[in-house]
């Protein structure tokens, strides 16, 4: 090997080492950031919980209230996703399953959540409700909400959500959650839906990007719960007409719960 190419040899050592180390100081800085926002939103949302529950509110106080909880329950979300993300980066992050959950209070509790919605024109839930499983109650909850939330966001211009959200069973294996949003969502393109397969998390499509703020830790957190779950989330999208998302989920997970 010659001096240039022992150099170069060497320079790119260099380099390579220095993206390791700053891949591990936004690890760290996920997780730290986000376990410190944590406390404060978790005591403000617990003390504006308590507040909107008077009686004696003038009606406008209590709806400013409200929007208030709502901004501040999204804020939540969001720190949520960047402290799993950073577990799951950090091969941290456990599943807590519980057996014979009824999976079709998950899917009501969410339609629930977003019928009231004023983006969402409309929202329908057919759920298979003899569906029991063995899963992490709470993560399972997080990837359908995350599903049916970008749902409601992303909308055709002018065009208010219509979402339908399936619960059924597939075979004796494994059940699907479906949620629909044709025929007024935003969709994607074909070159859409291949980088987001590519797993970045932080891609987001140029067309989302205009229709509504975001971060695009979501989409690929939940694809990485549903696949600890034993399960796969697969995309069908047209640009201009919507997408169908399909969570697969077994009915028990086999094999070790432990941290990934």
């Amino acid at each position: 090997m010659t001096d240039k190419e022992q150099a170069a040899s060497e320079n790119h050592a260099e380099q390579s080492r220095q993206l390791e180390q700053l891949l591990i100081q936004r690890q760290k800085w996920l997780g730290d950031a986000s376990h410190e926002l944590r406390g404060p939103l978790n005591a403000a949302a617990m003390s504006l919980n308590v507040v909107t529950r008077r009686d004696d509110l003038p009606d406008g106080v209590h709806a400013t209230l409200r929007n208030a909880e709502r901004h501040l329950l999204h804020m939540s979300d969001l720190v949520r996703d960047m402290f799993d993300t950073a577990k799951l980066e950090n091969n941290a992050f456990e599943l807590s399953t519980t057996a014979d959950v009824a999976v079709h209070e998950i899917v009501e509790e969410i339609a629930e959540e977003f019928a009231a919605n004023p983006d969402v024109l409309s929202l329908r839930s057919v759920p298979d409700r003899s569906i029991t499983a063995t899963l992490d109650r709470d993560r399972i909850r997080q990837v359908v909400r995350n599903v049916v939330s970008n749902a409601a966001k992303y909308r055709q211009t002018d065009k208010q959500a219509t979402i339908a959200v399936l619960l059924h069973r597939v075979d004796d294996a494994y059940f699907e959650i479906v949620v629909d949003d044709t025929p007024n969502g935003l969709g994607m393109t074909k070159s859409d839906l291949e980088a987001l397969e590519s797993g970045q998390p932080f891609w987001r499509a140029e067309a989302a990007k205009t229709v509504a703020s975001g971060t695009g830790l979501g989409i690929q957190l939940s694809r990485k719960l549903v696949e600890r779950s034993g399960g796969k989330l697969r995309y069908d999208s047209e640009f201009g007409s919507g997408t169908i998302a399909t969570i697969r989920l077994p009915y028990s997970l086999q094999g070790d719960t432990d941290a990934i």
